[in-house]
């Protein structure tokens, strides 16, 4: 059997099963053949901090970030040693306008928030990318017209309403539609581009719906999950 199959199938039939925390989505369909590439390319979206107030918007060491970090710092290393073949890209992609434009998070503390997180990443992961999902915003036009009219076909009434709740909690005056439009253009904008392998820094119930076809793998512990979140 090639090195190639032998990695896969480790990931497969051992570390997939023995460390997942929900279930993949899109694994025999996406995932698997993902990784059977030389190449693979990894994905995960990072929010702003919504309590910048109180937390400030410097990561320090004693922080859930700096601590996700380090558990996707290990993670990927093990992926490496057990597939020498690959070559994994990982990008981390800042979600600042979900702050700024969707949430009415001052523009300022999203930035500074982010240069510090991707100091942090280049210092824990220094081979990962990390994008800003602003420098997309003319892109993502298209795919925003695309899925606006059509919100309700592809976002599940239960989502919806779970959605706007959460707004509403929230308590920024932000319209859950929005957001909702914003998820669905980022997923098939990436998926487009990168057609890469997520890796989710939140429960699985958060990417339902809005990820459209991206392939995703969830292996963050609960109490790590969306760490912008404190």
């Amino acid at each position: 059997m090639k090195e190639q199959d032998l990695g896969v199938k480790w990931f497969r039939t051992r570390y997939y099963p023995n460390h997942k925390v929900q279930r993949a989505v899109l694994f025999e369909e996406g995932v698997l053949p993902r990784l059977h590439q030389t190449e693979v390319t990894l994905f995960t979206p990072w929010g702003p901090r919504y309590d910048w107030k109180s937390r400030g918007v410097t990561i320090v060491d004693s922080d859930k970030e700096v601590a996700v970090l380090n558990f996707f710092r290990a993670m990927v290393d093990e992926w490496q040693e057990h597939m020498p073949d690959k070559k994994f890209r990982w990008i981390f992609l800042g979600a600042d306008l979900y702050g700024t434009r969707i949430n009415n998070l001052p523009t300022k503390a999203v930035a500074d928030y982010f240069s510090s997180l991707q100091s942090q990443l280049s210092r824990v992961i220094p081979w990962a990318e990390f994008w800003i999902w602003s420098d997309f915003d003319r892109e993502a036009d298209p795919y925003r017209a695309q899925v606006k009219d059509v919100l309700h076909e592809l976002i599940s009434p239960s989502i919806m309403m779970k959605a706007a709740r959460v707004a509403q909690n929230m308590g920024r005056k932000s319209d859950h539609r929005v957001y909702l439009v914003e998820r669905l253009a980022e997923a098939t904008l990436v998926e487009e581009r990168l057609r890469p392998i997520k890796v989710s820094a939140v429960l699985r119930g958060k990417d339902l719906d809005v990820d459209r076809d991206l392939p995703r793998l969830y292996f963050l512990p609960e109490k790590l999950c969306a760490p912008w979140m404190g």
